[in-house]
């Protein structure tokens, strides 16, 4: 996406409200990787599925898994949750995102007019 990166740059030097309303929207653009995450990753543990969080910052939106290893017994687990959840799900939204993220952009243009 073209003059996302100088978006965020220019974000970070902006005041406490306005950096606020930017992280808001960039976690729902987020969200719709994280439910599709979610949705795929329920099959294996759903309460791993739902540890799934969006975390936004000036290098961008990312979506993680908030929940602490228990036991250590399976360290292919973070692999498993990457390859059957989180890559899937930003492949398929991909576009979706990018649009929301754009339009996100747009809505923010007009705030700080």
């Amino acid at each position: 996406m073209r003059g996302y990166r100088e978006f965020m740059r220019a974000t970070s030097k902006a005041e406490k409200s306005t950096k606020k309303i930017v992280h808001e929207k960039l976690r729902e653009a987020g969200s719709i990787v994280r439910d599709d995450a979610r949705r795929r990753f329920q099959r294996y543990d759903v309460k791993s599925a739902s540890g799934f969080r969006i975390r936004s910052r000036v290098g961008g939106v990312f979506v993680e898994q908030s929940l602490r290893k228990t036991t250590g017994k399976h360290p292919e687990y973070g692999t498993l949750q990457m390859m059957a959840a989180l890559e899937p799900a930003l492949d398929a939204k991909s576009a979706e995102v990018e649009r929301r993220l754009e339009q996100a952009m747009d809505e923010l243009a007009d705030i700080l007019d």
